[in-house]
């Protein structure tokens, strides 16, 4: 127990001391991501809007390690309760795999809820290649300053970050809505959901980062899944280099 207790108190320590290197203003503007690229400097990521489409990843499906599917019951609170079904669970704690049915904005699925409602294995897809924000991997964090309109919920449950797969033409994630404690496991990395941490940051920002053992090469996206206070879904994307 008293190792357990210096553990937890050595991480918290770390947190806070990390917290306190970093002196950046908040980003200006609601919903504006950026990317820290020093302690003391960021760059703003560009915004993109997605359609959703027929699954076509080449990668074995998650779905189908997860359970039977079941009718929504509500479609408040997150992008995938809008953008779907609900279904079973890994181990009790996937609240649901929740899917576009139709082609359709990522930007407008807050009015096209009941529309979307009912189909399974769709893709968000945005086109080209890749973002048109570069970051050079250093082999330390990736970390993330995102302004809200405050900072009273829980950044892991209202944020996900993702690795795309990508061809010459597209990047698509196959969406799903995970709980924060299966965000590290086999079944989400395996779906291009990435593993990060977030706190707040200031009067109405949240700081996200990404472990350095988690940093690959690739497209990610930041998808802002709460429809309480936006009815539009901004994704900010960033390729790692």
């Amino acid at each position: 127990m008293k190792k357990t207790i210096l553990s937890l108190a050595a991480v918290f320590a770390s947190i806070c001391c990390n917290a306190q290197t970093i002196n950046v203003s908040e980003p200006e503007f609601i919903n504006s991501y950026c990317i820290l690229t020093s302690d003391s400097t960021y760059d703003a990521l560009p915004k993109e809007n997605g359609t959703i489409g027929k699954h076509e990843n080449k990668a074995k499906s998650v779905l189908g390690k997860i359970g039977k599917i079941a009718n929504v019951a509500s479609a408040g609170g997150a992008l995938g309760a809008m953008v779907g079904v609900n279904t079973g669970n890994i181990g009790g704690a996937l609240t649901g795999l929740k899917v576009a049915g139709t082609a359709s904005s990522v930007a407008s699925t807050a009015s096209s809820v009941s529309a979307l409602a009912g189909s399974v294995g769709m893709d968000i897809i945005f086109p080209g290649k890749s973002s048109s924000y570069t970051y050079t991997s250093n082999g330390d964090d990736i970390r993330l300053l995102i302004k809200g309109e405050n900072n009273e919920q829980d950044p892991m449950g209202i944020y996900r970050i993702v690795r795309f797969n990508s061809s010459k033409k597209e990047r698509r994630i196959q969406w799903m809505e995970l709980e924060p404690s299966v965000l590290s496991s086999a079944e989400a990395k395996n779906g291009g959901y990435v593993t990060f941490s977030g706190h707040k940051y200031g009067a109405q920002s949240y700081l996200l980062t990404i472990p350095a053992a988690e940093v690959e090469a690739g497209e990610y996206g930041i998808f802002y899944m709460s429809i309480v206070t936006a009815t539009a879904i901004p994704v900010g994307t960033f390729s790692v280099k």
